[in-house]
């Protein structure tokens, strides 16, 4: 309690000993199963691996919405906040992974699949929550967002149909 400043998951308490609730904005965040939106990251190894072509062919040949800020802070949050959507991050031997799988493919990889989402590991197709931290500097790919998305990562750039 002491190490977060007197917050709980209810709200923080004030510096004159009050306690002031959150303020919820939304009571139930939820990721749809299907999303017309995508934010692709690591474009480079697209060009190294032949699915990831493909997969952000179909993208763009089906019309979705193109979201790209390159960062998983601000993609994830569009999920949140439109309900639906994929974030892809791959990597290839020429574009090697950037995201620290402790400090940020993880702890998303449960919000989403807390709100209804899926995540994928890259490379096995499994949950990034199964991947077993092994250090600190651990980095990883990653797809996590609207599971009918992250299944065709899956198909596309893991198992290369």
């Amino acid at each position: 309690y002491e190490f977060t400043y007197g917050c709980t998951p209810d709200g923080c308490q004030l510096e004159d000993g009050s306690f002031y609730p959150w303020i919820v904005s939304r009571s139930k965040v939820q990721i749809a199963k299907d999303s017309k939106i995508f934010s692709p990251g690591n474009l480079r190894s697209a060009q190294e691996v032949p699915g990831y072509k493909k997969l952000v062919d179909h993208w763009l040949e089906n019309r979705y919405t193109l979201r790209y800020s390159g960062g998983l802070v601000p993609d994830i949050f569009q999920q949140f906040t439109k309900g639906m959507g994929v974030f892809a991050n791959p990597t290839s031997k020429e574009s090697p992974a950037k995201l620290r799988l402790a400090f940020e493919a993880a702890p998303f990889g449960l919000l989403v699949e807390k709100s209804g989402g899926k995540s994928s590991d890259g490379v096995t197709g499994g949950s990034i929550l199964d991947v077993k931290i092994e250090g600190v500097d651990q980095r990883c790919a990653i797809c996590i967002g609207s599971a009918n998305e992250v299944d065709r990562f899956n198909d596309l750039v893991v198992n290369g149909k």
